[in-house]
C-alpha cells in the first residue's frame, strides 16, 4: 500500500500509523430538499496527518482535526 498523496509505502513486518479517510456526501433526493441521500466515498490512506491535511481542498478541511470538546 502507498500513501495517496506523497507516494511513500508503508513498510511490510513493521509497526505503521495509516490514516483512512471517508467522505460523506449529502445529496437532496426531492425537489423541495427534505429528503437527504447520504453516499459514503473512501477517500485512501495516509502516512500522516499532513498528507490528509494536504489532500483536502480548503473547503473541506473545517473540522477534521478539531481538538475533542472538554468536559466539565
Amino acid at each position: 500500500m502507498h500513501c495517496k498523496q506523497c507516494g511513500e509505502a508503508f513498510p511490510r513486518g513493521q509497526k505503521y500509523d495509516m490514516w483512512s479517510l471517508r467522505k460523506d456526501h449529502v445529496m437532496p433526493t426531492d425537489p423541495e430538499g427534505l429528503t437527504n441521500s447520504v453516499q459514503l466515498e473512501d477517500a485512501g490512506v495516509f502516512c500522516c496527518r499532513k498528507c490528509i491535511f494536504d489532500y483536502l481542498k480548503p473547503a473541506e478541511r473545517s473540522g477534521v482535526f478539531a481538538p475533542a470538546p472538554r468536559k466539565t
